[in-house]
This record gives structure tokens, sequence and C-alpha cells, in this order.
């Protein structure tokens, strides 16, 4: 198919592939390997800078650094990329793996759950989780402009007339594609829906951030 060409201040725009905007890296599928590859190579530029002075710093130092310049990395955009495929979900777990090893100075052979519990790190797929029920809570309590039509997190409590075991519970959108199943809305609305009451009736957001945590051993 013959696309016409695309003229702007009678200047010719040329295709492309990826389109970069507010940090993300969008390919013309939407599929997000561009961007976690994008992402994974940010990531080792700051690890080779963090493995060679690995030596000079303490340990507590350097999961500092980790925490406040490589961290906040992963954390940009989590709950817009999560979607992405099953082939790219592990690079990044294994980036931050690679990091804890680092900053353990132990092999790379070293158990994943042991470096994780010794340095006190979530792993990016709980940090992502979390981060999806937190901007959750935001739009139910108004603390955020939803993108999304009013009804998207209506829970049954708004428009069922009696009381419910689950009245806390937020509407999950019924699509038909099983690609479709990690898109945010049906992802955070099943999410929510499975955590304990508790949580879900908090009287505020950092209430609810207290319980959410708590709830993870965080």
């Amino acid at each position: 198919m013959i696309t016409p060409p695309l003229l702007f201040n009678n200047t010719h725009l040329s295709e492309t592939d990826t389109h970069k905007h507010l940090g993300l890296l969008y390919y013309h599928s939407l599929f997000w390997h561009t961007h976690i590859i994008h992402l994974h190579q940010k990531v080792m530029t700051k690890l080779n800078r963090l493995r060679s002075f690995f030596n000079l710093v303490p340990r507590h130092a350097l999961l500092m650094i980790y925490k406040t310049n490589i961290l906040p990395v992963f954390d940009y955009g989590s709950i817009i990329y999560d979607n992405c495929s099953d082939y790219d979900n592990p690079m990044l777990d294994k980036t931050q793996l690679s990091a804890a090893k680092i900053i353990l100075g132990c092999l790379k052979t070293t158990s994943s759950n042991y470096v994780l519990a010794v340095l006190n790190l979530t792993s990016l797929n709980l940090r992502i989780k979390m981060s999806l029920l937190c901007y959750v809570s935001k739009l139910i309590f108004d603390m955020v402009p939803c993108p999304f039509p009013a009804s998207s997190f209506r829970s049954f409590k708004e428009f069922v007339p009696y009381a419910l075991r689950h009245n806390q519970n937020v509407q999950v959108p019924l699509l038909k594609k099983s690609l479709s199943y990690n898109f945010f809305l049906r992802k955070a609305s099943s999410l929510w829906n499975y955590l304990p009451l508790k949580i879900k009736s908090s009287a505020s957001h950092s209430i609810f951030t207290r319980r959410l945590n708590s709830h993870y051993h965080i």
C-alpha cells in the first residue's frame, strides 16, 4: 500500500518506525521491544560506571547510587510499557539482578532471590504492580486526571442498589482478544479486585499506600 506524501509548511515529512515522546519509544506496531532495548542499554551504561568504582565506595553507598540514579529509569513509564511481550519482560529483571550482584560483589551464579533479599530490593514486576495499584487509587480519589472514560473504574457499589461482598471491586473490561489481557484497564482492574478488602476500602490514598506496602512487606 502506497501512502501519500505528508507535508507540513511545504516540508516533506519522512516516515519512521519509531518515535520518542516524553521519554518513551513508540514502535509503529505498538510493541515495546525497541523501548525495552533502549532502557537496557541506558541502564547498562550506568552500571558500567557503577562497576568502575566498586572497590572505592562502601556497599550502602553503591546501593544508594543505584536507587537514586538507576532504579528511576526502570520506574519511569513502567505502567505504560508493562504490557510488553513475555520475551522482553525478563530482560529488565536480569538487568536489575546484574546491578544487585555488582553492588554485592558476588558471582553471576548467585541466587537471584538471595541478592534481592540481602539488599532489600523488590522485583521489578512487583514494583510495576504496586505502581499500577497506586495509580488506580489516585484515579479513584480524583488525585490525577483520568485519561479513560469516567466509567472505567466504577466500583460495584456505585450502580448496585444493595450490599455485596465485593462492593469495593471495580468492573473489569471485557476484551475479546487474549493479546488485550495485559492492557492497562484490564490488568489494573484485575489487580485491584484481588486486593484485600481492608486495602481497597482505605479512606485516603496515603492510607492505601501504607497498607499496600505492609501487604507486600515493604
